[in-house]
């Protein structure tokens, strides 16, 4: 019945740290960070712990590393700091494939909808976000803004106001499993190719007024976004 207590990594509680003391404005884009083995006898942990939590932060954009100079809070940190939710799927594995099945359970069906009551205004909205896909790949950009983009003019095609304000409500956690993902996903050849395509045939679907299909295809492309990332994380 009971089920072991998950302790939150160490370098997840340092993530926690430095996220929290730029909320509150103790660490301003610019500042300088202690270095790796001052944080670690700060905080009173390994310097691997210490190199795991800096590392991700460089990824995500809030910090920034300057070799024989340190590390940096990064000039544009407020923009692309996290809500701590968001942070939590971004570090945790299992969480971000967790994201992917809820989205897998919500959107089949708001594509299925879509292709249902979808009227020429919404079909605009679509079409114009898989131009705009079309373009990031063209540019071998990653595009996670276009492709969230598309996702939610298809929830917006539902006419489901609650749908809506579900994905409004997770929107900033998509668009960040969106950008992690695609690292991996657009680094395996023929990948970013498949992935627009797969989103083509969803807009054709829908287009095409064919909710079975739209369903069928959105399901199908959610899961291959999903098994590919279990099989990296494997």
């Amino acid at each position: 019945m009971f089920k072991p207590i998950k302790t939150k990594r160490v370098y997840q509680q340092i993530v926690d740290q430095i996220n929290q003391l730029m909320r509150q404005g103790e660490l301003k884009p610019g500042d300088k960070l202690m270095s790796e083995k001052e944080l670690a006898d700060k905080l009173k942990v390994s310097r691997t712990s210490v190199r795991e939590a800096l590392s991700a932060l460089d990824f995500l954009g809030v910090l920034e590393s300057k070799q024989g100079d340190g590390t940096f809070i990064s000039e544009v940190s407020q923009q692309s700091l996290i809500e701590p939710l968001a942070l939590f799927m971004m570090l945790d594995r299992e969480a971000s494939i967790e994201l992917l099945e809820v989205r897998k359970i919500m959107e089949a069906q708001a594509a299925e909808l879509a292709a249902m009551r979808s009227d020429d205004d919404d079909l605009s909205k679509i079409s114009k976000a898989i131009e705009l896909m079309e373009v990031d790949l063209e540019k071998k950009i990653l595009g996670e803004e276009n492709d969230a983009m598309f996702h939610y003019a298809i929830a917006e095609a539902t006419k489901n106001k609650t749908l809506v304000k579900l994905m409004n409500m997770i929107s900033d956690l998509v668009v960040q499993n969106m950008r992690t993902s695609r690292q991996y996903l657009y680094s395996k050849k023929g990948n970013p190719e498949k992935l627009f395509q797969q989103h083509y045939d969803i807009y054709v679907a829908i287009k095409d007024g064919n909710p079975s299909l739209a369903k069928k295809a959105m399901f199908n492309h959610l899961d291959f976004v999903e098994r590919e990332l279990t099989n990296h994380q494997d």
